[in-house]
């Protein structure tokens, strides 16, 4: 049912190679997993690989943003906030060691700053193209401050093994919400998807 109303389409190749790198994520650490490992586990070819993925810091970055899209990207689009975490989290928590690494690296590269650049992109764009409205230095901050708490939060929950439930977690990331900003996404622009869900 969720393909059907989100419109999943994940390519076979990138997924194969998501899967095999989550793979040897539970067998050895990051540094010792090369991209040729990660090829003879997917069955696929280096160059097949790099068509893909320009290297094994991208698996994760990719994975993220399908599944941001579909889900996280949509609040106040299609999904109210508890909706798009709630969504979110339960697909990211199938590849819960993918995630656990993603979240628990450091640096640029890291998942938690591109978790972060990300949101701050998509709430900027959902306020001014799907609410029509300006975004002011008070919405700004409540953005940047936001992002900050909500992938600060997922990473926790993550990198502590998920000590609490996913609906516990989302609850807490909807408490965290900025008022004003919380307010102003919390009605999806166009609420068809949203009240399928009774989340």
């Amino acid at each position: 049912m969720m393909n059907e109303i989100f419109g999943f389409n994940l390519n076979e190749t990138r997924l194969a190679v998501v899967n095999a790198f989550e793979k040897l994520l539970k067998e050895k650490p990051f540094d010792e997993i090369s991209v040729t490992q990660i090829c003879n586990e997917a069955s696929i070819s280096r160059a097949t690989f790099y068509y893909h993925f320009k290297d094994k810091w991208d698996i994760c970055q990719w994975h993220y943003g399908v599944i941001a899209e579909h889900f996280l990207f949509q609040t106040g689009r299609t999904l109210n906030w508890f909706q798009a975490n709630f969504l979110n989290t339960t697909a990211f928590a199938e590849h819960d060691t993918l995630y656990r690494w993603g979240f628990g690296m450091e640096g640029y590269q890291s998942l938690f700053e591109h978790a972060k650049r990300r949101r701050i992109q998509t709430l900027r764009e959902t306020i001014v193209d799907y609410k029509h409205e300006k975004l002011d230095p008070e919405l700004e901050f409540q953005i940047v401050a936001l992002a900050d708490a909500e992938v600060g939060g997922v990473t926790h929950w993550f990198v502590g093994n998920m000590p609490y439930s996913i609906e516990t977690l989302c609850r807490y990331l909807d408490d965290a919400v900025p008022r004003r900003l919380y307010n102003l996404l919390n009605e999806p622009a166009d609420d068809t998807i949203s009240r399928l869900f009774s989340l």
